[in-house]
Formats: structure tokens, C-alpha cells, sequence
């Protein structure tokens, strides 16, 4: 009993860390903060199941990420379904402070993109990654997110002068 609450102890101090990088991730991927803080929650159940399965403890934080962003790719799958089958999508209130965040032209902009995009995109400029973590996380060989994040940032662009010319 003493050794499974080491084990608990041990994991809960590995993960503390991480937890606001992926609460950032989350709210940058989803844009709803309490669907965020439901994102990170399961990542982290799931972390604790499949820990023993991280073979090199200091890829620990690109592991953990990398569940937070599969795990916003299953709550955008959920929600789409839901729209789609008529379901009601959940009712948050949404503070003025939020209104005008959700208004910027960076955000519209975001929103654009595609899932991978948008997670090379909000993991180098968010929580400023280097491109080895970023490629652990997504899941591709660092020049393949290098290209994607340079590709991603130039349809960035058009639409931010878009939005800009609109003024």
C-alpha cells in the first residue's frame, strides 16, 4: 500500500508541471475554457494508466502534450457529432473579456486552420516549444512540423491582412 502511494506521489510530482501547458494547449486548441479543464482532466487519467508505457522519462512533457492534443481532437469529434445529430451543444457563459478574445483577428484566424496545423501553430508561439518537442508531440519528424509550422503561419497571414484591410 506504501509503495502504490509512492507511486501516486512520484506521478502527481511529474505531472504538476505540465499541467498548465496543457490547460494553455487545450483552451488555445478548443477556445472553451471549461472544455479545456475537461481535456486535461482525461489526459491526465490517461497519462496515469499508460505511464508505464513511457520508455525515456524525458520525453515526458512531448508524451503528455501529445495526449492533450489527441484528447481536443476527440472533444472537437463530440461536439461535431453532436451538432450534426441535433444534439444540444453544452451552454457556458462566456465573460465580455472572452467575447473580444474570441473577436481578435488572431483567433478567427486559428480557427481556420486545420487540427495539425493549429497545434504546431499554438505549440511554438503558446507555450514556445522548441520544434524537437513539437515533432514529439505531433508525431512527425522535426522537419516535417518545421514545414507544417511554416505553412501554417503563412495561411495565417492572408487572413490576418484580411481582417486588417476590413478595418
Amino acid at each position: 500500500m506504501a509503495a502504490k502511494r509512492a507511486n501516486e506521489q512520484s506521478f502527481t510530482d511529474l505531472l504538476v508541471p505540465l499541467v498548465q501547458p496543457g490547460y494553455r494547449l487545450a483552451c488555445a486548441m478548443l477556445h472553451d475554457p471549461q472544455a479545456a479543464e475537461d481535456v486535461v482532466q482525461e489526459a491526465s487519467l490517461i497519462a496515469w494508466r499508460k505511464v508505464g508505457r513511457l520508455g525515456d522519462p524525458t520525453k515526458l512533457r512531448a508524451w503528455f502534450l501529445g495526449i492533450v492534443a489527441n484528447e481536443c481532437r476527440n472533444a472537437r469529434r463530440r461536439r461535431w457529432w453532436g451538432v450534426m445529430l441535433g444534439l444540444p451543444v453544452g451552454l457556458s457563459v462566456v465573460s465580455g473579456e472572452e467575447r473580444m478574445a474570441n473577436r481578435a483577428d488572431v483567433r478567427k484566424a486559428l480557427l481556420r486552420l486545420t487540427h495539425a496545423d493549429r497545434l504546431v501553430v499554438t505549440l511554438y508561439f503558446y507555450l514556445d516549444m522548441p520544434l524537437v518537442e513539437i515533432a514529439a508531440v505531433a508525431g512527425t519528424s522535426t522537419e516535417a512540423a518545421r514545414r507544417r509550422l511554416y505553412r501554417a503561419v503563412h495561411r495565417l497571414r492572408p487572413d490576418l491582412a484580411i481582417e486588417e484591410a476590413l478595418r
